[in-house]
């Protein structure tokens, strides 16, 4: 069903650019994003997390995307590899958002990449990619996502133009280091706890001390008591008598979805909503 979707989108985008077509006939986007968060999913469980970097190039003469995968590891012991995959099917409506997948590819000997899916905003230099190892070792499930990546604006608007977004976002930061810790934190931008209260700018929440629970589509995290701190021009201000306490928070990765509550200035705060992966979506047209 999902690769009859995904040729689906697929489809469907190139009839709508046959149908009106102001794409040039020869157009080439290429860059690379490094920090790629790696996790490495088997039987439901994660049982690997790493880092990588990605080099992608689209072509529209035919549609196609080609990426290269660098310095991955799947397995706790596993040393890194690099592999290019050549020719997923891709499209894009302006060679900002890309939609591409794939299925059977094999990338080096004894390795095949299956269930090929990946989002990429070249603006926000934003990558959510999925994928299945099949290899002599076993099958994996494979989520690899940006160190930043944003929540859709709060008022449902395709825009991506984050920078001078007057709504309220979410950005998701993750980060790896040299021996494969992970830590986390969430900033909310233009946010508002009540009607009589002025919009702040951002609240940075980290999520050093909290229990971060790594998932099959993500991970969670619940903290008691957490200090924010409150964005001010350039610099992050401790709020220590403005703590959050009773976090519960999880980013659905692969289910593009997220959800956060927690207690502070006196107040429950609730929400949810979708992580931002590309402004097109071959499903809308």
């Amino acid at each position: 069903m999902k690769k009859f979707l995904s040729l689906l989108a697929i489809a469907a985008m190139l009839l709508f650019t046959a149908c009106g077509d102001d794409e040039p006939d020869n157009i080439t986007v290429k860059s690379n994003i490094n920090g790629l968060i790696v996790k490495t999913i088997s039987g439901g469980h994660n049982i690997n997390i790493s880092s990588c970097d990605i080099s992608y190039e689209y072509g529209n003469n035919p549609r196609h995307m080609d990426l290269g995968i660098n310095n991955v590891s799947f397995a706790p012991r596993m040393p890194r590899i690099s592999f290019e995959v050549n020719g997923l099917d891709a499209v894009t409506n302006d060679g900002i958002g890309f939609w591409f997948s794939g299925y059977n590819i094999q990338v080096m000997s004894g390795y095949t990449l299956d269930d090929i899916e990946g989002k990429l905003d070249k603006n926000l230099n934003t990558l959510i990619l999925t994928y299945a190892v099949k290899s002599e070792q076993g099958q994996y499930d494979v989520i690899t996502f940006s160190p930043i990546l944003y929540s859709v604006l709060s008022n449902g608007s395709s825009s991506f133009d984050y920078e001078n977004a007057t709504e309220k976002f979410y950005k998701f930061k993750s980060q790896i280091d040299d021996n494969n810790n992970f830590t986390a934190s969430i900033c909310i931008d233009n946010i508002q706890f009540v009607s009589q209260m002025p919009k702040l700018e951002e609240i940075l929440i980290p999520l050093d001390d909290a229990t971060i629970v790594q998932t099959a589509n993500g991970y969670t995290a619940t903290a008691e008591t957490i200090v924010p701190y409150f964005k001010q021009g350039d610099k992050y201000i401790p709020f220590s008598d403005r703590t959050i306490s009773n976090l519960e928070y999880t980013l659905d990765i692969k289910g593009n979805q997220f959800s956060i509550e927690f207690d502070c200035f006196g107040l429950h705060y609730t929400d949810e909503g979708h992580i931002y992966s590309t402004h097109f979506n071959p499903f809308a047209i």
